[in-house]
């Protein structure tokens, strides 16, 4: 029984492109199947997790040396006290894709307490793990993703701001 059938969710198709470094382009097709856990990622999706005293260096470490396995999920910073949600993506195995496997997680968590009043705050952290068809130098993709992962969730802060003000001065 297939992740699919347990949780469903939806199938799309991406197409990316990345400069890695001057002369280095990267072009990749993939498949993804996305889904929704609404009380966080289940338990047997997850990554293990080591002791909760562990230092932040030390569960780096450990993840770092764990393989990649499929419907074995990266596990995104969290704080374990407040409530999660989370997103996964997962290449569809089978389908034309310039990964063998690429895998991840958006985990959402709201932040109490830490918006000016009225307001709400949300944490939002990700991990991703890939490994290319192609021999690729892994590190700078995964530096390019987050780079543009970064400058994208800024246009989206912007643009949601530049919302609620707009809201404001229309109701007043």
């Amino acid at each position: 029984e297939g992740l699919a059938s347990r949780y469903p969710g939806a199938r799309l198709a991406q197409t990316g492109a990345a400069q890695l470094l001057p002369g280095i382009k990267f072009q990749a097709k993939l498949t993804l199947d996305v889904r929704e856990f609404i009380d966080g990622m289940p338990a047997e999706l997850s990554a293990e997790v080591p002791d909760a005293s562990t230092s932040s260096k030390k569960v780096r470490e450990f993840d770092a040396a764990l393989p990649l396995v499929r419907d074995v999920f990266p596990r995104p910073y969290a704080l374990s006290r407040l409530p999660m949600r989370d997103i996964s993506m997962q290449s569809v195995q089978g389908e034309q894709s310039d990964f063998s496997l690429y895998q991840g997680v958006w985990r959402m968590q709201p932040l109490p307490g830490c918006a000016p009043e009225g307001g709400d705050a949300m944490r939002l952290t990700y991990a991703v793990e890939l490994r290319p068809s192609l021999p690729v130098p892994v590190a700078l993709l995964e530096a390019k993703i987050a780079t543009d992962l970064a400058n994208n969730l800024k246009a989206i802060r912007s643009y949601a701001e530049a919302q609620t003000v707009a809201k404001r001065l229309s109701s007043e």
